[in-house]
């Protein structure tokens, strides 16, 4: 039996209806995502304790890093697959997928094994609490135990978003997570296991996810068939994948390390700073969306184009791309800056806190624009073959800029909003160079 036989053809057609159709579904999925996330947290917050959600919490950045680490490296394989699908190379587009399956599946494996072996020393460095240090042990050592379906369900879902096909990876998704709060029901709520239980659900929701899209990937008519028998490196596009993915991975892994440091400059003004802007950062999701959504789109647009020599429709499409997430994310930056304090309120009741927000919204609110050029931009330019450059652009412009503005300029203005200036800064500072490298080098 075969089915998943509908794509979108991104190199044909109307530009924008073929990028609101590809972005559309990925932008829900993120949606949901963030949904799950939030609903999973009142799980174990309300049925378990504080103690156990700090626990989960404490260890977020460590569980994120490989994950990101991956993500990063996988994105390469969907650009190669993607110029393969826009230049209609039926035979390289199939080695391609069949070594992104067999790399996704090892690689997790590898990556599994690592993380867990060193999870011990990782969360005594970040300074976990002793009295949740099990629990959060014991949570990070079984998240990684699925490791190796979570990496397999990306690069499965990327290589359907390659040859144009973004709902499944959605329908997918969505299984998952419904299964996910259902099991964390069962296995926090009626079994007790506490957070145990809580990792639990994510593997076993990690690994429905990767079964679908195995079984997505042999059954589907698409030229990205899959056919197990032919699993296996083809090392030509192995070298290709690193060779594009790498420099992505490695700016995924650093890029959270700069904003660590700015939590730990917020974290010196007291729980309401830190409070509100956790806040914030519950308001403000649609704009991180929107954004990833649009990058997803153009990186794969371009890619598509780049590899059938459409390099009008490429420029095109970025163009449309561009236009399209900044006034999406124009309009939500005017609604979080003229309603932030009825939404802050949906959240918390303190009134320093609800303060605190306002105030953090009236300065980035306006600015979030600044943030999605340098985004969409450098997905374009990944999407065309090259992935070094905007992996510096991105760690000097926005990471070096971050912990340069919090070691020289903070100290001169020590205020909680001088602290949280060096956001707008660097998204403004890296679009500007990615600009000028689009207009005057990269075209």
């Amino acid at each position: 039996m075969t089915y998943i036989k509908k794509t979108y053809n991104l190199t044909e057609g109307s530009v924008g209806k073929g990028l609101v159709s590809f972005a559309l579904p990925i932008l829900l999925g993120t949606i949901f995502q963030q949904f799950y996330t939030t609903v999973d947290a009142i799980i174990i917050g309300r049925l378990v304790g504080k103690e156990a959600l700090a626990a989960i919490e404490s260890v977020y950045t460590i569980t994120k890093l490989p994950v990101n680490f991956f993500v990063g490296l996988s994105s390469g394989a969907t650009v190669i697959i993607s110029q393969y699908y826009g230049a209609k190379e039926q035979d390289n587009l199939s080695n391609a997928s069949h070594t992104a399956v067999i790399f996704a599946f090892v690689g997790g494996l590898l990556l599994q094994v690592i993380a867990i072996a060193l999870s011990p020393a990782c969360i005594r460095l970040i300074n976990v609490p002793e009295d949740i240090y099990q629990d959060a042990l014991l949570y990070t050592i079984i998240y990684f135990s699925g490791m190796a379906a979570s990496m397999t369900y990306n690069i499965g879902a990327g290589i359907f978003r390659a040859v144009g096909n973004s709902k499944i990876p959605l329908y997918f998704l969505i299984a998952a997570n419904f299964l996910n709060v259902i099991l964390d029901l069962l296995f926090v709520g009626v079994f007790h296991l506490g957070v145990a239980g809580a990792a639990l659900t994510t593997m076993i929701s990690q690994m429905l996810s990767a079964v679908l899209v195995l079984m997505a990937l042999t059954r589907t008519d698409l030229t990205c068939k899959i056919n197990l028998r032919k699993i296996r490196f083809h090392f030509k596009h192995l070298k290709e994948f690193f060779k594009l993915g790498l420099p992505i991975g490695i700016q995924s892994t650093l890029y959270p390390i700069s904003n660590t440091i700015v939590q730990t400059s917020i974290n010196a003004f007291g729980v309401n700073s830190i409070a509100a802007w956790a806040v914030c950062g519950k308001l403000d999701f649609l704009v991180w969306n929107i954004t990833d959504a649009f990058c997803t789109t153009a990186s794969t647009f371009v890619a598509q184009n780049y590899g059938a020599q459409k390099y009008f429709r490429a420029r095109k499409g970025m163009r449309i791309c561009l236009g399209i997430s900044l006034i999406s994310v124009s309009v939500v930056g005017c609604i979080l800056y003229f309603w932030s304090i009825p939404l802050g309120r949906l959240l918390v009741v303190d009134g320093e806190v609800i303060r605190l927000v306002a105030q953090i919204m009236h300065l980035l609110g306006p600015l979030y624009p600044l943030y999605v050029v340098g985004v969409v931009l450098s997905g374009a330019i990944r999407g065309a073959g090259e992935s070094f450059r905007p992996m510096l652009i991105t760690l000097l412009g926005s990471c070096a800029c971050r912990v340069l503005w919090i070691l020289l300029v903070v100290p001169l203005n020590p205020t909680f909003l001088n602290v949280l200036s060096c956001y707008p800064i660097s998204w403004g500072i890296t679009s500007f160079v990615f600009l000028l490298y689009y207009m005057y080098y990269f075209k």
